[in-house]
């Protein structure tokens, strides 16, 4: 009953676990399918990626936004973008690359190419050497997911998609097995019950195999016995 309890409980997590990664993978991949879909419109359109996801590697912004958390920046005309805002932006700065930078507008002025900003880290005591033009404006940030990032690097590591990968898998072979388990010890149960079964409806199959099972507990030497004593009770008859 114990055992039985216990597979049940084990049966309904492994459901339970297998339906949340399921839901998980489902919203991941709407999500992901919907990301690529809007951005390459907007690329094709020749117009800015309305939505991106980029994780911060530096402590610039801190308290509010930490390492390894993951923005969400949605694209905005720079000329509504005001003071106080949180923009991700590519630097004209070589050393970056085509790494953005997430830091906070301090400053918003028009030139004759069109409005810039000055922008600061909130944990920066001194505001950023560069002007950022409304052309490397990428968008203001309007979410933030906390350590998503770490996810992300670890995934990224070699041994991140073999455990990404392993885990899932062990755990659905654990469970086949423990199933396929349960049905042979269920097919053997019922194998039993007809055996049984026959046996009540014929006595003489059930006393043939009471006898045997009998027999088949005797020692050797108690067999070699009964087969001398049958042996000589045929002789017996024959004179």
């Amino acid at each position: 009953m114990k055992n039985s309890k216990g597979y049940k409980l084990f049966n309904f997590f492994m459901k339970l676990l297998s339906w949340c990664v399921m839901s998980i993978l489902i919203v991941i991949g709407t999500f992901l399918v919907i990301y690529i879909t809007i951005n390459k419109i907007a690329q094709s359109q020749g117009k800015s990626a309305p939505l991106g996801l980029y994780t911060i590697i530096s402590p610039s912004m801190t308290p509010d936004i930490d390492v390894y958390d993951v923005v969400v920046v949605i694209y905005k005309d720079p000329s509504e973008i005001e003071v106080g805002d949180i923009i991700s932006y590519y630097s004209n700065n070589s050393y970056f690359g085509k790494t953005p930078i997430t830091h906070r507008v301090v400053e918003k002025f028009n030139t004759n190419n069109g409005v810039s900003f000055r922008t600061r880290g909130d944990a920066n005591p001194v505001v950023d050497n560069e002007i950022v033009t409304h052309d490397r404006v990428i968008g203001t940030v309007r979410f933030v997911i906390p350590a998503l990032g770490r996810i992300q690097f670890f995934l990224a590591s070699k041994g991140g998609w073999f455990f990404a990968i392993l885990v899932p898998a062990a755990g659905i072979i654990i469970y086949d097995i423990i199933k396929l388990a349960k049905l042979l010890s269920v097919k053997n149960k019922m194998k039993y019950a007809e055996e049984l079964t026959e046996s009540e409806k014929n006595p003489k199959r059930k006393k043939y195999d009471d006898f045997e099972d009998k027999n088949n507990k005797l020692t050797r030497s108690e067999k070699y016995k009964n087969k001398v004593y049958k042996d000589v009770r045929r002789t017996s008859r024959k004179k």
